[in-house]
């Protein structure tokens, strides 16, 4: 056998031959793109359930997801057990509480002002002040404006005659500043003056500092507390004003 004998034998095919010929190649390539392309789609469909079911069973997940849930301005809150960390600078501003005494202490030279007014111009903002204070209450004394960053922290407190305690914190969050982190063993989902906050309960430590925080605008709010309850912190919220 030689290519004279394949080309002077060579017919052209029925047309009848060529069309089931052609149906028979093709059948099975469509198919496997149809498989292919069912395939694909039930791997898409998947991968949200797979995030899903993660979050749900996985721990650290689950606790990452509570993270992001509860960031608030410049803070992000995970729940679990409160451990220290040591990577954190100490505040120059302290709370300071004896049996006879309560007061805010400071580490250096912190800038104060002696009311609102003189704490907006010194931080760059409208720093904000209670109209209402649970009885018993009065100001402990200066405003402290505390650089932060790129941002700026106003501080002041409020004691009553049996040495509880009650901080304002309002923190102008700078742009770029790495958010603070902390754990609390509660983290209460709260609106306040129609922001969403939290309340974060701290059973746990002797001297309380339980904390209301929300934000407005680039300002987080934080008021601390060793006594006041959740309805009482609200009120106080609701009652900021310039």
């Amino acid at each position: 056998m030689n290519d004279d004998f394949l080309t002077k034998f060579c017919k052209e095919p029925r047309p009848e031959f060529a069309a089931a010929l052609y149906q028979r190649i093709n059948k099975p390539m469509q198919t496997q793109t149809k498989y292919r392309t069912m395939r694909v789609a039930a791997l898409t469909l998947s991968v949200p359930a797979l995030l899903m079911v993660t979050l749900l069973v996985s721990p650290s997940a689950r606790v990452f997801a509570q993270g992001i849930l509860h960031q608030i301005g410049g803070y992000v809150f995970t729940q679990g057990t409160p451990r220290p960390d040591s990577s954190k600078a100490p505040s120059p501003i302290q709370i300071v509480r004896t049996h006879d005494s309560v007061s805010i202490e400071t580490t250096g030279f912190v800038p104060e002002a002696q009311d609102s007014s003189g704490a907006s111009k010194m931080a760059g903002f409208g720093v904000l002040t209670p109209t209402y204070l649970p009885d018993g209450y009065s100001a402990m004394g200066n405003w402290f404006v505390t650089p932060q960053g790129n941002g700026m922290v106003v501080t002041n407190g409020y004691r009553d005659s049996t040495n509880n305690f009650l901080i304002f914190n309002q923190w102008k969050y700078g742009e770029g500043d790495a958010r603070q982190t902390y754990d609390r063993e509660q983290i209460v989902d709260v609106t306040v003056r129609g922001q969403p906050g939290v309340w974060l309960p701290d059973p746990a430590s002797p001297n309380g500092k339980n904390a209301l925080v929300w934000v407005e605008g680039n300002i987080t709010y934080s008021l601390l507390t060793n006594s006041l309850s959740l309805d009482k912190m609200l009120k106080v919220a609701e009652s900021l004003r310039q």
